[in-house]
């Protein structure tokens, strides 16, 4: 890893312990590690708040190195950006602590300071030596300077990271600077007089944003609100003194304005940017993953597992930077996904519902592969679904969703061979016209009856067989052989299972037509990715 990454060399123990015996812990909530590594300080100061505060600070960690990332997520720490450089939050940090590259440390130490300075805070650093001591360019001479105006405390340590697991001689800087909170000022106060010459704001004249670019619209959006609600909220923590909630001494308190932050659940919470950064953040997610244009190609277990992950992304930016991390997840829990909605749908229509008498003609059986239980679908077959709510009102949403998780199946399987067609729509249009038989979809019609079971005959057998071959792959009904071996290249026994699943002549036309049968999800990716960094 240390050859991989030049510029990752890993704070040793001894110099973590120092750094943290700096900082006056009573003050701190939220802290923020840039370059973090393999999460060494992060780790430190975690571990210190558990055992001698008795709190869980609120840690949040950047890292460039994709490697190191994965570590950092693998110890349960927040990775919510890739570079500290370009990290664009409107969330406050208490104290931002680092290692950053000796190469460039001056432009970290920098922005750590720009960040600072806008809301207060500390910031610990370490720092090559010869940074501070060489101020050869018109940056390190603005850090000096910065620095000096800021009263920052400066050690120089030799021989630093000579017992760390990555040495250098380096001689080494340790910087320690606390910036106190700015007075705040009211707008409303500054602009009274103003407001009395206009009487109109004209608003701000803003970038036009592409309509067609989802992403970059929704978190333009965001940035929007984020910063809207943080200058509310910090002109209402100015404008506090003046708002009284009592005329004298011992009369009962009497707020008429109030201000707090809340949750989708009607929650609410004490006033706090960081605590409205955190629930703004989880109703975008939200709204993200209920978008069509980010999640339609999912299907219904998959976009519930990852609505399930919005509480957790309250703390991670609502930024294209973490959109595009999550899309790289969608993709490697794909795949899993497809195979279990398949065969969940091939179980459906098969043996979920033998109980029922009209359901026994949903599946043909067949000597399966070393079982007796193998099956396959028949072209029609017969599912309770109750399409509408109450007969003739209005479309029943589980009725909508089952019937698109098995087209979704089929969307697979089919890889873009059929034409579209609106289930959603053509469903509501049926329900309008009161039309309940022979309703035609992408890749089946459906019958409804009143007693609450749905008719499916399916009109293209191609694909009902690729999906009755996927399922009997899956389970091992079929030989191993299968697709692999000429049907007079087969022993007997494999033979026979061939010949009641689907005969001679059906098998060697799968065999002449391997890639369209023979689906194979390890080459998929249905997500498509769009350019979001």
């Amino acid at each position: 890893m240390f050859n991989e990454n030049k510029n990752f060399y890993p704070t040793p123990e001894k110099l973590v312990n120092k750094m943290i015996s700096l900082v006056d812990w009573n003050k701190v909530e939220t802290v923020l590690e840039p370059s973090a590594g393999k999460g060494d300080i992060a780790e430190a100061v975690k571990k210190y708040g558990e055992k001698y505060q008795g709190v869980s600070f609120d840690i949040d960690c950047i890292e460039y190195d994709e490697n190191l990332r994965h570590i950092l997520t693998g110890k349960d720490l927040k990775v919510v950006h890739n570079d500290f450089l370009t990290y664009d939050t409107m969330k406050s940090y208490d104290l931002i602590i680092m290692n950053p590259p000796f190469e460039n440390g001056d432009k970290h130490i920098l922005k750590a300071l720009e960040m600072r300075e806008k809301n207060g805070g500390g910031v610990i650093c370490l720092l090559n030596a010869e940074t501070l001591k060489n101020p050869c360019n018109n940056r390190r001479l603005s850090l000096v300077e910065k620095l000096r105006e800021h009263g920052a405390d400066i050690e120089y340590i030799q021989n630093a990271f000579m017992e760390a697991e990555r040495k250098t001689n380096v001689e080494t800087a340790l910087i320690k600077v606390l910036i106190p909170q700015t007075e705040k000022e009211s707008f409303i106060l500054n602009n009274l007089r103003k407001a009395r010459e206009e009487r109109e704001c004209k608003p701000e004249e803003k970038d036009q944003i592409a309509e067609n670019d989802f992403l970059k619209v929704i978190v333009e959006q965001y940035k929007m609100e984020v910063e809207a609600g943080v200058n509310l909220i910090r002109e209402y923590q100015a404008m506090a003194p003046f708002i009284l909630s009592r005329f004298k001494e011992g009369e009962a308190e009497d707020c008429i304005l109030s201000l707090n932050v809340q949750s989708q659940y009607g929650k609410g919470y004490d006033l706090s940017v960081n605590r409205f950064i955190k629930e703004v953040r989880k109703k975008y997610w939200r709204a993200l993953f209920n978008n069509n244009d980010f999640m339609g190609k999912l299907t219904g277990n998959l976009r519930r597992e990852f609505y399930n992950k919005v509480e957790s992304l309250g703390d991670y930016e609502f930024s294209l930077y973490n959109i595009y991390e999550l899309k790289l997840q969608m993709n490697k829990n794909l795949i899993k996904g497809i195979e279990e909605t398949i065969i969940a749908k091939f179980d459906d229509l098969s043996r979920k519902y033998h109980y029922l008498d009209e359901t026994s003609k949903n599946i043909h059986y067949y000597n399966g592969w070393k079982s007796n239980k193998g099956y396959y679908v028949n072209k029609k077959v017969i599912v309770p679904l109750q399409a509408w709510s109450s007969w003739g009102s209005c479309l029943y949403y589980p009725a909508a969703s089952y019937l698109l998780d098995l087209e979704k199946c089929f969307n697979y399987l089919d890889g873009g061979l059929t034409e579209s067609i609106d289930l959603k729509k053509t469903l509501e249009i049926a329900e309008r016209e009161g039309q309940t038989r022979n309703i035609v979809l992408k890749y089946f019609k459906v019958t409804f009856y009143k007693k609450g079971t749905c008719h499916i005959t399916f009109t293209n057998e191609d694909l009902l067989k690729k999906f009755n071959i996927f399922a009997g792959k899956y389970k091992n009904w079929l030989p191993p052989s299968y697709g692999k071996k000429a049907y007079n290249d087969m022993s007997e026994g494999e033979k026979q299972v061939v010949n009641e699943f689907e005969g001679e002549d059906s098998y060697k036309r799968v065999i002449e037509n391997k890639d369209y049968f023979l689906f194979d999800t390890s080459n998929l990716c249905m997500i498509e990715e769009k350019q979001c960094i």
